[in-house]
C-alpha cells in the first residue's frame, strides 16, 4: 500500500477510535449493544418476539460461506446471469433501450495502494462515515432508515460499504432485486462475519472495485478512464468527488445529469469536510474547478438506443422508483409515454431549421423540443439536443451531444411574461387595463435604476394587457411585475410548474418578468399545459423526498408500466392525478389573449409561425443579444416548448424566437394535430364580454371608440372614460374658446389627454404619427374679448378655460 493511502485509513482510524468512545458517552451503550439492538429490532419486526432465535436461525442457515468472497473476486470472469431491463415506448414494440448490467462493460481491477486516497475519503464520507470503527454495518443508519419506513417511507437501505460488497457478490441476483427486511438482515448477518474475517483495508478494494459508476463503467478504474481519460491513481479531489457519490444513483452522472451531478458532487466535498478529510478551502477550491470529460457517449451504440436523451430520462426514475440494483439486473420492461413517430418527425424539423440558420451563418448548434398532452400529463417527445452522439466541443461545452437541454436551466426571456400576466389578472386586473409603454425608468429599494426597452428599440404608448401580452412589449411587463410583486410572480411560477428560480427574497429583481431567471424547457410546457388544460394540472405525485412547500405537487408522466421478469405489474400509471391551479376563468383569458392573432398581428405579423391551421395559444421568448430563444404554444390536446441556441450561451446572429424556435413549433405542431379533431376553449361560467373604451378600456362614453373585452365577473370597469375628452375651439384659429369667443365659432372637438407620464413619448413622436393622438390646444383665443392693454388689471392666471382644482 502507498504511503499516501496508508496515512488515509491511519488517520481515519484514528479519528473514529474518539468518536466511537464520544458514542458510548451520548447514547448509554456500545457499539456491540447499538449493533445488537438494531439486529434485533429488524429480526423482530419480521419474524416476531416469540421467533427470534428461529428467526435468526431461520437467515443464518443457507447464507453462503463469506470465504466465497476471495473466490469470487479472483475468477477471471464472472458467469452469474443479469436480465437486461427494456424500455419500450408507448406502444410498447419499439425498444428505446437495453439497460445492460454494469458487468457487461469495462472492468479494470486495481489494488487499494492504486487508487486515489481522495476517492477513498470521499466514498467514505459520503457511503459509510463510521467504515473503519463499525463491524460491518452502520447501527445509525440502519435505525434511521428504519424509523422512516416506520413513518410511511419507502424501504431505505442504510447499507455500510461491507454490506453492499456483500449484496453484490454473496446475495442471489433474484434476492437482491427484492427490496425487504429478509435480505437486509441476511446481508447483516454476513457483513459481521466478513468483517471478523477479512481487514478494512481489502473489503475497500473489494467494494470500489465493484462498483458501478454509470456508462457501463464498472469499477473505479475503469470510471476513470471512461470520464477523465486518467488512471484511479491520478484522480484529483475533484474528480474523485464527482465519482464517488454516482453508485448510488449510477445516471446521476456528470454526462447524463450534469445539474444533479454537480450538486451531489458538492455534498460529497461537504461531508469531507465534515470528516476532517479536507479543509473547507480545499473544498471550495473544488467545487470552482472545472472539470474535462472524455465522450463517454461514444460507448453506447447508435442502433440500439432511440430517444437517448428520454431513455436516460427514464432510467433516472426508475432508479429512484425501484433502485439501482432492480433496474440494472432484475429485468425489467417498462412501458414509457414517448410516440416514437412524434420523436422523430421532432428530430427532423429540429435539424432540418437549424441548418437553415447556419447556411445562413446565424451562429446556431442546438435545439431542444419537448411536447406533452396537457390532460394527461403524459411526455409524448423530447428532443434534448439535436444529435446526442456528437462529441464536438466549443468552449469546453458540447455543442450538441448527451446534454438534454430540455432539463437543463436556461433564460426563458419573454416567455415567462405569461406567469406576470396571470399574477396580474388574479389580483384584478384585467384585460382591458391600460398600461403606458412610453420611457420609463423603475425604482426598487437597494436596486440601480432600470430603464428596459422594447426590442424593436420603439415605444407603442398606451397599450391594454392584451395587447401588451400578445405583442410582447418589454415596458409593460415590467410595469405589471412592479404593480404585482416579484415575489407573488414567482409563488405563481412555482405552482404551475417551475422548478427552479430561488426563493431568497429580494434575488430577482424587476427583469425577472423578462426572463431574468433560469428555467428548464420540460417545467416551461408543463407549466403551459396548466393553461391548456383550464387551469388544472394533471401528472403524478412528486416524490416525498423532492416535494417543496409551494412548488408544484404533480410530475409529468414518462412511465405507464413496469413489469418484472415474470410479467407482474410492478407500477401501473391508470390515470393522472389532477390538482387545481388556477381558476377556470383566468386560465380561459389567458388562453384567450395568447391565441389571439389579431392582438398580436401588430408585433409578429398576421401571419407568422405562431398562427396555426387551428385555434392555438403561443409565446415567444428571447434574451439579450440572441443567446436563447423559445416558443411555447399549445392546443388542448398537446403542448410542445422549442428552445434555440448555443450550449456555451454564445450569441446567435439575430435569431430570435419568432425566426429560430418558432417554425419548429409550428411545423411540428401541424404534424402532431393532423387528423385529430379541431378542438378549442370552452369559455366558463362567472366571464363576460363587454363594450370599453379602445384605449382605456373604462366604461364606453360617447365621445370614444369601443371594443370588445372579455371580463371575470366582478373585474369590469366602473369608472367612465377619461382619455378621450372633449373641448370647445374656436373653429377658426384652433384655441379653446373663451365666453367671448363668437358662438357661430365655437366647435366641440375630441382630444386624447394621457397621464403625465405619457409627454416625453408624445413629443418624440413625428409629425405624421402626432396625428394618430391629437392633444387639446393649449392655447385659448384671444381673438374676442378684452384685451389685456385694454385694462389696468387683468387676471393672466389660471387662464381662461383651464382647468383647477382646489384653492384657487
Amino acid at each position: 500500500m502507498s504511503i499516501a493511502t496508508t496515512d488515509v485509513l491511519r488517520r481515519r482510524r484514528g479519528r473514529h477510535k474518539g468518536q466511537g468512545t464520544g458514542w458510548k458517552i451520548a447514547l448509554g451503550l456500545g457499539s456491540s449493544t447499538v449493533l445488537a439492538a438494531t439486529i434485533l429490532v429488524l429480526t423482530l419486526l419480521v419474524a416476531g418476539v416469540a421467533g427470534v432465535a428461529g428467526a435468526y436461525a431461520a437467515y443464518s442457515k443457507d447464507l453462503p460461506d463469506p470465504s466465497q468472497l476471495e473466490a469470487h473476486f479472483t475468477q477471471t470472469t464472472n458467469t452469474e446471469f443479469f436480465e437486461t431491463t427494456r424500455i419500450y415506448d408507448r406502444t410498447g414494440q419499439i425498444l428505446l433501450d437495453e439497460i445492460i448490467d454494469p458487468r457487461g462493460g469495462d472492468r479494470l481491477w486495481v489494488p487499494l495502494d492504486q487508487i486515489s486516497p481522495y476517492v477513498i475519503s470521499a466514498t467514505i464520507a459520503i457511503e459509510d462515515r463510521t467504515f473503519f470503527q463499525n463491524q460491518g454495518i452502520d447501527p445509525r443508519g440502519l435505525l434511521r432508515a428504519f424509523i422512516a419506513n416506520l413513518q410511511g417511507q419507502a424501504i431505505q437501505g442504510g447499507s455500510s460499504i461491507t454490506q453492499q460488497v456483500i449484496k453484490n457478490t454473496l446475495i442471489p441476483a433474484e434476492e437482491r432485486t427484492q427490496i425487504s427486511y429478509e435480505r437486509k438482515i441476511k446481508e447483516l448477518i454476513l457483513a459481521i462475519e466478513v468483517t471478523r474475517r477479512y481487514s478494512k483495508a481489502q473489503i475497500l478494494e473489494w467494494y470500489l472495485n465493484t462498483n458501478h459508476y454509470g456508462n457501463l463503467a464498472y469499477g473505479i478504474e475503469a470510471a476513470a478512464q471512461v470520464y477523465f481519460g486518467k488512471h484511479a491513481a491520478d484522480l484529483t479531489l475533484a474528480e474523485a468527488a464527482m465519482l464517488a457519490h454516482i453508485p448510488q444513483f449510477p445516471s446521476m452522472n456528470p454526462l447524463d445529469a450534469p445539474e444533479q451531478a454537480t450538486e451531489r458532487q458538492h455534498l460529497v466535498l461537504d461531508a469531507m469536510v465534515r470528516e476532517g478529510y479536507i479543509t473547507p478551502d480545499q473544498a471550495v477550491l473544488a467545487k470552482y474547478t472545472t472539470l474535462n470529460y472524455q465522450g463517454v457517449q461514444q460507448r453506447f451504440s447508435q442502433e440500439r438506443i432511440k430517444a437517448p436523451h428520454f431513455a436516460v430520462y427514464v432510467r433516472r426514475q426508475l432508479e429512484e422508483m425501484f433502485g439501482p440494483d432492480l433496474v440494472y439486473g432484475g429485468g425489467l420492461r417498462v412501458y414509457t409515454t414517448l410516440d416514437m413517430d412524434l420523436q422523430n418527425k421532432a428530430e427532423e424539423i429540429a435539424r432540418n431549421h437549424v441548418k437553415e440558420l447556419q447556411d445562413q451563418n446565424k451562429n446556431v448548434t442546438n435545439a431542444c423540443v419537448v411536447a406533452l398532452k396537457p390532460d394527461t400529463g403524459e411526455i409524448l417527445v423530447m428532443v434534448g439536443s439535436l444529435d446526442y452522439w456528437n462529441t464536438q466541443q466549443r468552449n469546453g461545452f458540447l455543442l450538441q451531444g448527451a446534454y438534454n437541454v430540455c432539463t437543463g436551466p436556461r433564460q426563458p426571456g419573454s416567455s415567462f411574461k405569461p406567469f406576470t400576466y396571470v399574477t396580474a389578472f388574479a389580483q384584478g386586473y384585467t384585460a382591458a387595463t391600460m398600461v403606458l409603454d412610453v420611457p420609463t425608468t423603475f425604482t426598487q429599494e437597494g436596486r440601480a435604476p432600470y430603464s428596459p426597452v422594447n426590442y424593436d428599440n420603439k415605444f407603442h404608448g398606451p397599450q391594454r394587457l392584451r395587447q401588451a401580452l400578445a405583442r410582447s412589449y418589454n415596458i409593460p411587463a415590467v410595469q405589471v411585475m412592479q404593480w404585482v410583486g416579484v415575489d407573488n410572480v414567482i409563488r405563481t411560477a412555482h405552482k404551475m410548474g417551475i422548478t427552479t428560480l430561488t426563493e431568497e427574497p429580494g434575488y430577482y429583481g424587476l427583469p425577472l418578468t423578462l426572463g431574468g431567471g433560469e428555467v428548464k424547457p420540460l417545467d416551461m410546457a408543463y407549466a403551459f399545459g396548466v393553461f391548456a388544460n383550464g387551469g388544472v394540472m394533471a401528472g403524478v405525485p412528486v416524490p416525498r423526498e423532492r416535494q417543496k412547500l409551494g412548488y408544484r405537487e404533480l410530475d409529468p408522466v414518462a412511465i405507464l408500466r413496469v413489469e418484472d421478469r415474470n410479467g407482474n405489474v410492478l407500477y401501473e400509471y391508470k390515470q393522472p392525478e389532477r390538482r387545481t391551479v388556477l381558476t377556470p376563468q383566468l386560465a380561459y383569458l389567458m388562453n384567450d389573449i395568447l391565441s389571439d392573432n389579431n392582438a398580436r398581428a401588430a408585433a409578429f405579423g398576421a401571419n407568422s409561425p405562431l398562427k396555426l391551421s387551428r385555434p392555438a395559444a403561443a409565446k415567444t421568448g428571447t434574451t439579450n443579444e440572441f443567446r436563447d430563444n423559445w416558443t411555447i404554444g399549445y392546443t388542448p390536446q398537446l403542448v410542445t416548448a422549442v428552445w434555440v441556441g448555443n450550449n456555451d450561451n454564445a450569441k446567435m446572429e439575430n435569431v430570435s424566437g419568432i425566426s429560430g424556435a418558432a417554425p419548429i413549433w409550428h411545423d411540428f405542431m401541424e404534424y402532431a394535430l393532423q387528423g385529430l379533431p379541431v378542438q378549442t376553449w370552452q369559455q366558463p361560467d362567472g366571464m363576460q364580454r363587454l363594450e370599453v373604451c379602445d384605449i382605456s378600456g373604462l366604461r364606453p362614453t360617447k365621445y370614444c371608440p369601443k371594443i370588445s373585452e372579455l371580463f371575470i365577473n366582478g373585474t369590469e370597469p366602473k369608472a367612465s372614460d377619461n382619455i378621450y375628452q372633449p373641448f370647445l375651439v374656436n373653429k377658426q384659429n384652433g384655441k379653446l374658446a373663451t365666453i367671448y369667443t363668437p358662438p357661430e365659432l365655437v366647435e366641440e372637438r375630441v382630444y386624447i389627454v394621457l397621464p403625465p407620464e405619457a409627454n416625453e413619448w408624445l413629443a418624440s413622436l413625428s409629425p405624421e404619427e402626432r396625428l394618430k393622438w391629437p392633444q387639446p390646444p393649449t392655447q385659448t383665443d384671444d381673438d374676442y374679448g378684452p384685451k389685456l392693454s385694454d385694462a389696468n388689471t387683468a387676471i393672466i392666471s389660471p387662464a381662461p378655460g383651464s382647468f383647477v382644482r382646489g384653492l384657487v
